[in-house]
């Protein structure tokens, strides 16, 4: 009778599974940057798609009832409009997010004024690098903000004029977008715009801390239903940074522009154009770019 001898498969040893896990630990060490990268670059495409349609929006608002929207006129002044009383343009104490609803496919929402439909997140309203959509108080929140320039780079006020709580119907806005019922009811449009509109900033994406990217701040509370504030505008007089640097800057929380993006933020120009605008921008260049009729000579790196 033949004998038959059974065959002993060797398994892994310690050290030899050690070798493979330690493998494994380097390949997804390499690849988890990799996948960060793509999704950061998806995510900054989208930035960029939001910012060309509120361009849209813009251009829209200006080409059917003759000028850009404004800023609105108070913080929190939205909430006084009622439904069926929307007044438009250099009246309206809204600023220019909700001005700016019926170009964006939300009729409905605009029609209905505020009230319950401030609740609503406009999904054009929110950078994908920061968050898809926030509510403080059950007030839709939103990324983006208009630009309004200093009289000079670290200048301080242009933006309020002394004035948080009345509107300074003296004061001169020299950006796009400007604050409701000022400078003799004007109304701005592609003709104001004489720096050229491929040079003229109109709306960035604004700082904001990390921490509160769900929980909303100060200057990040009312969203889309808010007037002349620091949630729909910012201010070119400061250095735009990222927001991972919030608090550690030497002030000014609120008015800066900013993103999550690495390398700087994405920034609306009056043409429609988008372009990213580096975090070490020249802050002179940075200022002159908000101003509509400066007659700086603007260079882009």
């Amino acid at each position: 009778m033949q004998q038959r001898h059974a065959r002993h498969r060797r398994g892994f040893t310690l050290i030899e599974l050690l070798v493979v896990i330690a493998i494994i630990a380097i390949l997804i060490g390499m690849l988890l940057p990799a996948v960060q990268k793509v999704r950061e670059a998806a995510a900054r495409a989208t930035c960029q798609n939001n910012l060309k349609q509120i361009g849209l929006g813009l251009q829209n608002h200006h080409d059917q009832l003759g000028f850009f929207p404004t800023g609105g006129d108070l913080p929190w002044a939205g909430g006084s409009i009622g439904v069926g009383s929307m007044p438009t343009g250099h009246d309206c104490p809204a600023g220019w997010p909700f001005q700016i609803l019926s170009f964006l496919e939300q009729s409905n929402v605009h029609r209905s004024g505020y009230g319950t439909p401030q609740t609503i997140t406009i999904p054009v309203y929110y950078c994908p690098s920061r968050r898809k959509t926030s509510r403080q108080s059950g007030r839709a929140l939103m990324d983006y903000a208009s630009a309004t320039p200093a009289d000079a780079a670290n200048s301080w006020d242009q933006f309020w004029y002394g004035e948080i709580w009345s509107v300074p119907t003296w004061a001169s806005y020299k950006g796009v977008i400007i604050r409701s019922k000022t400078t003799g009811r004007a109304r701005i449009t592609m003709n104001s715009i004489t720096d050229g509109s491929s040079n003229t900033l109109l709306v960035s994406e604004k700082q904001l801390n990390p921490g509160n990217y769900e929980a909303g701040d100060w200057h990040d509370d009312q969203g889309w239903i808010d007037g002349w504030d620091p949630d729909i505008v910012r201010y070119t007089g400061f250095q735009p940074n990222a927001d991972s640097l919030y608090g550690r800057q030497g002030g000014w929380e609120g008015y800066r522009f900013g993103s999550a993006h690495p390398a700087g933020i994405n920034a609306l120009f009056a043409d429609g154009s988008v372009r990213l605008i580096s975090y070490s921008v020249n802050l002179v260049q940075f200022n002159a770019m908000a101003t509509r009729a400066g007659g700086e000579v603007i260079t882009f790196n």
